[in-house]
């Protein structure tokens, strides 16, 4: 079942409206869970829409009612294989991490190193030494994709027109990859087209 946006007439969300309506939507459903694993809040949308301003925002609510050990967070970035890579990234993330997770084991996936194109070092949930999360965030492209999708628990999309989220991510990464635009943006149809995120989404949220 797919929500509305928590702004009124169509205006984009103020970020702590938005961030509190994520929040609520995970305490809610959290008692029901009964899974040996965390339960699982994705954060999708496409390239600057803003996921990862969105989870930093949720990340500390979540963390105020359930404790800081019990809320983690997982940017779906660090485990991409680099600008056409996408799918790959995310399907790792699926085997090594989501999957264990599910089944109360703790998961792992290699980490891309953006600067020098390689994969380099291990990205493990829960981090060495912590508990297993009862919460676990995930953000990115990719989120509620067809590969994450057995193992999301709340789904939440947002959106921006495309002028807005490319003015985001150009000012966010200094420009740099302009000339990538539009590859990345083909392999984000790509998952959208195996999987209608936000016709599957429990919260839709418009952020621009």
């Amino acid at each position: 079942m797919t929500a509305p946006t928590p702004a009124a007439g169509g205006r984009p969300a103020a970020p702590s409206e938005a961030a509190a309506a994520v929040a609520r939507l995970v305490l809610d459903a959290l008692p029901g869970h009964r899974g040996p694993g965390p339960f699982v809040l994705g954060i999708d949308g496409r390239s600057g829409s803003g996921k990862s301003d969105l989870a930093a925002a949720v990340l500390p609510l979540l963390r105020a009612r359930l404790g800081d050990d019990a809320v983690a967070g997982l940017a779906l970035e660090e485990a991409y294989r680099g600008w056409h890579g996408l799918a790959a990234g995310v399907e790792a993330v699926t085997a090594g991490v989501l999957a264990p997770l599910a089944q109360g084991h703790p998961g792992a996936v290699t980490r891309y190193d953006w600067v020098t194109g390689t994969l380099d070092g291990d990205l493990v949930v829960p981090a060495p030494g912590a508990p297993m999360p009862r919460v676990l965030v995930v953000e990115g492209c990719g989120a509620g994709s067809a590969a994450c999708a057995p193992f999301v628990h709340r789904l939440v999309w947002l959106e921006a027109p495309e002028a807005v989220r490319r003015r985001r991510a150009m000012a966010r990464d200094a420009s740099s990859w302009t000339h990538l635009w539009a590859a990345w943006e083909a392999q984000e149809q790509a998952l959208l087209e195996a999987r209608d995120v936000r016709a599957a989404a429990d919260l839709v949220v418009r952020t621009g």
